[in-house]
Order: structure tokens, then sequence, then C-alpha cells
């Protein structure tokens, strides 16, 4: 059964903000004044309070809707910001670290773009062991493992970040230098267990 609001039946519709899904339903009961405000469908209450007088409660939901204007603008650029053209390009390598007991670095090229998303294919990686089951590994550009998949690309931190699986994010990674045409990336720690 699909839980409702509760609105008490002494109270009546006092007030509603359209674009902002808002309602206040208030009344009194024993000479006290109470209102209950609710946002969009949810059935729990922003919040349910007795107020000393007419101008506490309408005091009470200007704040409201001004945190709630604030709330719908932020999360308007946090859309605007994750939806922005990425920066990525053909060739560009992408590094994901992650692991719970150890920790699993791969890396992934850019093979393709559009305007919101790219095709990855993982490559290969040089790794050179440094101590007991670790070491440091370097992408090997154009040594293509697996088949190519595509991701949506988000620019939400401001940087390109790739969402590879569940636990796997991939992050821009900047090569060192460029020598004679390859370039050269940063050793990246990794470990494992037998």
């Amino acid at each position: 059964m699909k839980k409702e609001r509760y609105i008490p039946k002494h109270y009546a519709l006092s007030y509603i903000h359209e674009e902002l899904e808002f309602v206040v339903y208030s009344g009194e009961l024993a000479g006290k004044l109470y209102a209950i405000a609710y946002k969009g469908k949810a059935t729990n209450s922003l919040w349910h309070y007795q107020f000393r007088n007419q101008e506490k409660l309408q005091k009470k939901i200007e704040e409201t809707v001004e945190g709630l204007e604030a709330w719908q603008a932020a999360k308007l650029e946090r859309r605007e910001k994750q939806n922005a053209p990425h920066n990525l390009e053909h060739g560009a390598i992408l590094r994901s670290s992650w692991g719970y007991e150890q920790t699993n670095v791969q890396y992934y090229q850019v093979i393709a773009t559009t305007r919101n998303s790219v095709t990855l294919c993982e490559i290969a990686q040089q790794t050179m062991e440094t101590g007991f089951m670790s070491g440091e590994c370097t992408p090997m550009p154009n040594k293509f493992i697996g088949k190519p998949f595509n991701r949506k690309v988000s620019m939400a931190s401001g940087k390109p970040s790739v969402k590879i699986t569940s636990s796997e994010y991939a992050y821009l990674e900047q090569p060192l230098m460029e020598v004679n045409g390859h370039k050269m990336f940063t050793p990246r720690y990794y470990s494992y267990y037998a």
C-alpha cells in the first residue's frame, strides 16, 4: 500500500509555489497555529511546526522558498557542468585505479569522440615489480586489448571522468613528456594477491 501524505483534518492549503512544487498546509488548534510543508511528490514533510503567529509562518515559508531556489540553481549548475562538452581527444589515455585489498590499475585509450561521450579500448601496460606483489606500471599506447566500448564523459568536477563500471572510474592521464614521438607517463603503483 502506497504511503500518503499526512495532512491533519483541520489543515487547509495556505501556500503553493508551482514552479518549485512546494506546498504548505496550515490550521489552528486550541488557539495555536500549525503548518506542514511538502516538496514535489514526497510523502515525508519538509517541516511540521507550531508558529506564534502568521508572520512567523510567512517568514518560514520565505526562508524555505529561498533555500529551495538555491538548491534548484545548484542542481541545474551541476547538471550543466556534468553535461558540458568534454576536452578528451582521439588518442588520449585514461587511467583507473581501484580495488579493495589490492590496487588494480588499468589504462584505456580514446579511439573516437562525440560531444558528450567517447569510445574507449583497454590498452596494455608495461609493469615492473618493485616490491613483494607490487610494482609500477605505465600505459602502452596503441597496444589494444579487449573490445572497444562507449561511455559518457562527465565534466562535473571540471575535469573529464568516465565511469567504466560501478566501482571503476577513469581519469585523463597526462604524459610527462614526449621523446622522439613517444609519450612518457608517470609510473603508477599497483599491487596484487596471488
